[in-house]
């Protein structure tokens, strides 16, 4: 089994001595459940108070919860001037924040989502719950945006840092986010704030309000709330002097004697070696019948003028596909958004009605709109077919390819005399535009039963309608028809090429498109209002050819979602240690999704595609118990020793139309997860935790029926070594036949929390964490020439998805790059958390010190035998990756007039890649065909500072202004180029010092 695994101890120790610096001189973390309520949060409820704490189903106390949580209260979110809940959730060691309006580049789904991702393996591997209830899903991956909570209701944030199915089902692989609104709001709230960079863009207004009230003599409750922002947005990275030009570069030379590693990295000086303007250089054109060409000014390589004639072009060293180091460069990442803007805004509003003193009666509602926009790549080509009968031809060229013949010839010639590199951002460049509307409604009654029985139930109804647009998309045909013959083409309707593939008519010495003079009626129906494009020189493309090769894709997403579940839950007996309390419920939920696009998106003929026609609806019943035993109280050994255990049972119903094969399928399965934990409290200030879990997730509407084709990466035939010039037909998407991934998580640690003395009031935790994800569904890593290498070594799974042309070895006509269930994931790592409060004074003053830090010490996925270990990898943009140390601390100094608090947050050093060696790496040496001159990315550590002044008559009521400066000593990023970013935005600062003002009151 290959193993591409490979990391750095550096990294490991300096964040294991800054972890054990934070804990000695921090305590270290925003605070778990079970152990204190979060200081400050005036919506946290007390101790002692019995509460259905988040990962569990039975009402206990917030100090006794097996499974760790993690807790951050809503006046969190005040003290650090931070106006999004996903943003908030994000910071948190634990999360990656990889769907965020500073990490879209070029990627036109979801634009200005804010999507959390726990532990770093994946989005869709994490729950989110409202209040305790499944929220609806807004995106076709079954994900939960954010953005639609207002952060002014929140009282308070569990998360749930382990497997969860057997509480709530699927998804809770990772864990559960659990947002609990504050419904017990009193009075009037409101707040208006302002951020803006340093640089003096980024702006962004934030303004909210909520109130609440009590009604009919106090049986009942009211509030409501709303919140309005928008993000101006920030431009490319070039609007920051720390971006420079860079790529991550092949060497084309290598062979495993020549003294070099494999792959050259430049952090400055490198990029494509095509522009606007066209390119003829070796990338493109390195055969003997171009080299005239090439050298028509001795400089191996031309370019041309804004009147098409050509000028000298200078390639640069060690050119290798689209990349260069040095010569006529063109930047990799001019393109990418630091931050995409972003408007939002929702309502919420919520009653609840005490009928009596055994029942009680709820409804609610809210509404939230999501709009981000997004300026796309152009696109671009390193091989656009140029013939020898096309008229835009410079003359200076003309001489060396020979006159065009009198006749065009009208077979299409199958092979051309040049081809040019080109970037389109002269002729247009898409503009993605995604926009969400969610409506969530939900009703439910709870109630007393005998003793210290209840139970509870409810109906919940969402619904997303999504529109996602990308106007000025190339339309490029689809991929899946050849584009060498009359036929196909006319079924391809790849407008691209037929005005690219320009002749002159000789019937009236005009211009046209050659698919028009076609013998062949349906190629000349197909080709009907071409427009000839010009693509020699910058800015030669006329307005009608523009508008003729250039669309509108359109998808529009509908999401809906009910849901009916019951609870009750209580003590069944009163045993030697204590009650025996269970809880018990079922629920049932329908999930339907339907997905339409204009003509040209269900034909693939876009050049970015996001799919054809799908629809698809799920049914899943459950049925779950929980119990809890308590083993041993207060004996003269140990003070406690508890047991608890939880499984769930449920099925599910799919069915839908979609993916590839185009057909109606369905899918039946059923499924049981499980928990068990153990809770030990040898004394007072001591426990000791551990809970083993088997847990699911249920394939998503996009792993089952997305569908779309491409074909612009070029591959290598492992089986014969040649380069198919003409890519075959590659499908990504979904596979109807998926299977639930199963995932079994352990979770050990203890919790230190002396009692008396200088250290009462410090709350320490460590756990240690191991989830193993088997089956997991995603794409093959590597896309097509990754599943052929893994077919050329002898994996049966991989040929499967290859389709060749007369038998193996012989030509690849398709490629299934579709979603799989693959062999493995696994993380393993550490989570270590504390807070302590110092009172001063007369107790009125006080320090708080809290911090937390996240060891990632394994993140590995195994895809057809191959393993890659991602763990310690700060650079590039894997979703799978996170770095061996995140640390965030905090010191705050409170009075009842004002508060300041100053944030640390740190990165540790990490890999740019975790396939590739590096020469500080163990085992490095140039003959290994992953070798790299250089795969270090550097750490970081910023500093944020906010605070806030309070005018009123006590705590809770008045005025407040606060404000917050982010990255206050505008620390740069470090350098980990690839296509899209100069660094990482996922852990790196891009935006730099950032300030933001605002005031508060409330009545």
């Amino acid at each position: 089994m290959p193993d591409l695994t490979s990391r750095s101890p550096e990294s490991v120790r300096w964040g294991l001595s800054l972890a054990a610096l934070a804990a000695a001189t921090f305590g270290v973390a925003p605070v778990r459940a079970q152990d204190v309520a979060a200081p400050g949060a005036a919506s946290t409820p007390a101790p002692t108070e019995e509460i259905i704490v988040t990962g569990s189903r039975l009402a206990r106390s917030t100090f006794t919860t097996p499974t760790p949580v993690t807790v951050l209260g809503g006046e969190d979110l005040q003290r650090l001037g931070i106006v999004n809940v996903g943003q908030a959730v994000s910071e948190l060691p634990a999360f990656r924040p990889s769907t965020t309006p500073v990490t879209q580049g070029f990627g036109s789904f979801n634009v200005g989502a804010n999507i959390i991702n726990l532990r770093g393996i994946g989005n869709s591997r994490s729950l989110i719950l409202v209040d305790g209830r499944r929220f609806a899903p807004t995106t076709r991956e079954g994900t939960v945006d954010l953005n639609l909570i207002p952060s002014i209701l929140v009282g308070r944030t569990e998360v749930v840092t382990g497997g969860a199915s057997a509480a709530y089902g699927s998804d809770a692989i990772a864990g559960a986010v659990n947002i609990i609104l504050d419904k017990r709001l009193q009075g009037f709230k409101a707040q208006a704030d302002y951020g803006i960079s340093n640089q003096g863009d980024g702006g962004d207004f934030h303004a909210a309000a909520a109130y609440g009230t009590a009604f009919a003599g106090g049986a009942g409750h009211f509030i409501v709330g709303g919140e309005y922002e928008k993000q101006q947005g920030i431009g490319n990275c070039f609007t920051r002097s720390w971006c420079k030009t860079g790529a991550i570069i092949t060497n084309p030379t290598y062979t495993a004697n020549n003294g070099q590693p494999n792959f050259i990295r430049s952090d400055t000086n490198g990029g494509w070696f095509f522009n606007s303007a066209g390119v003829i250089a070796p990338n493109n054109n390195g055969t003997a019948a171009t080299a005239a060409i090439r050298n028509l000014f001795g400089t191996g390589g031309i370019t041309f003028n804004p009147d098409g004639s050509p000028a000298p072009y200078t390639p640069g060293s060690r050119p290798f596909g689209l990349s260069q180091i040095g010569g006529d460069l063109y930047p990799t990442y001019n393109d990418a958004n630091i931050t995409v803007p972003v408007k939002r805004y929702t309502g919420f509003a919520h009653a609840e009605y005490e009928f009596s003193d055994r029942l009680t009666g709820f409804v609610e509602g809210s509404y939230g709109h999501v709009g981000g926009q997004l300026l796309q790549t152009a696109y671009f080509s390193a091989s656009i077919p140029i013939y020898k009968d096309n008229p835009y031809m410079p003359a200076a060229i003309r001489a060396i390819v020979g006159p065009a013949p009198a006749t065009p010839d009208l077979t299409r010639p199958t092979t051309s005399s040049f081809v040019l590199g080109r970037i389109f951002d002269d002729v247009g460049r898409g503009y993605s535009v995604s926009t969400a509307d969610t409506y969530r409604a939900t009703a439910g009654l709870s109630g007393k039963l005998g003793g210290n029985w209840t139970w509870d139930g409810y109906y919940q109804y969402g619904r997303t309608d999504r529109l996602q647009t990308v106007a000025n998309n190339l339309i490029t045909g689809d991929p899946s028809q050849s584009l060498n013959g009359d036929t196909t083409l006319a079924a391809s309707n790849a407008r691209f090429f037929y005005a690219l593939d320009a002749v002159r008519d000789p019937a009236t010495g005009q211009i046209t498109c050659r698919a028009l003079l076609s013998a062949n009626a349906a190629l000349r129906q197909a080709a009907t209002g071409c427009v000839p494009v010009n693509l020699f020189g910058a800015g030669n493309a006329s307005q009608a050819a523009k508008n003729y090769i250039f669309g509108t894709l359109r998808e529009e997403i509908k999401l809906q979602q009910h849901v009916a579940a019951a609870n009750i839950r209580g003590d069944l007996l009163d045993l030697w240690a204590g009650p025996l309390s269970v809880a018990t419920g079922g629920e049932y939920r329908v999930d339907k999704i339907g997905v339409t696009h204009d003509a040209l998106s269900n034909q693939y003929a876009y050049f970015q595609n996001f799919g054809s026609d799908y629809r698809g609806t799920t049914k899943v019943v459950e049925g779950y118990v929980e119990a809890e035993l308590p083993l041993v109280r207060d004996a003269s050994w140990t003070k406690s020793l508890t047991l608890n255990g939880a499984a769930r049972e449920t099925h599910y119903d799919i069915s839908g139309f979609g993916s590839y094969l185009r057909t109606n399928t369905s899918n039946k399965f059923t499924r049981t997860t499980w928990k068990a934990s153990l809770l030990w409290e040898p004394v007072n200030w001591l426990r000791v935790r551990a809970t083993q879990s088997h847990d699911i997730r249920a394939p998503n509407f996009a792993d089952l029926y997305l569908a779309s084709a491409s074909s612009f990466t070029p591959i290598v035939n492992d089986f014969n070594r040649t380069i198919v010039q003409a890519p075959p037909s590659i499908v990504n998407g979904g596979t109807p036949n998926l299977k639930p991934e199963r995932a079994d998580t352990t979770t050990a640690g203890i919790v230190f929390s002396p009692k008396g003395g200088m250290l009462n009031g410090l709350r320490l935790s460590v756990d240690y964490y191991h989830i193993k994800v088997k089956g997991y569904i995603a794409q093959p890593p590597g896309g097509a020439q990754f599943i052929i290498d893994r077919c050329f070594a002898g994996v049966t799974a991989a040929c499967g998805l290859i389709t060749f042309a007369n038998g193996q070895g012989s030509a690849i006509t398709q490629i299934l790059n579709v979603a799989q269930n693959l062999d493995a994931l696994l993380t393993k790592g550490i989570d270590i958390e504390s807070e302590y409060r110092i009172p001063l004074a007369d107790h009125d003053h006080s320090i708080q010190l809290r911090a937390l830090a996240t060891y990632v010490g394994s993140l590995k996925a195994t895809s057809f035998g191959t393993v890659v270990q991602r763990a310690g990898q700060t650079g590039g943009s894997a979703a799978l990756a996170a770095p061996d140390w995140t640390v965030n601390g905090f010191v705050t100094y409170a009075t009842p007039l004002f508060q300041v608090t100053v944030q640390g947050r740190y990165i540790s050093p990490g890999l740019y890649d975790g396939t590739y060696v590096g020469p500080d790496q163990a085992g490095y040496a140039t003959t290994l065909p992953n070798s790299i001159t250089n795969n270090h990315v550097a750490g970081r550590f910023y500093v944020n500072l906010s605070g806030s002044i309070h005018i009123g008559p006590d705590r809770t009521h008045g005025f407040e202004v606060f404000g917050s400066i982010n990255n206050l000593f505008d620390r740069d990023p470090p350098a980990a180029p690839e296509t899209q970013f100069y660094t990482n935005p996922v852990y790196f600062d891009t935006i730099g010092r950032y300030f933001r003002v605002g005031a508060r009151a409330r009545f």
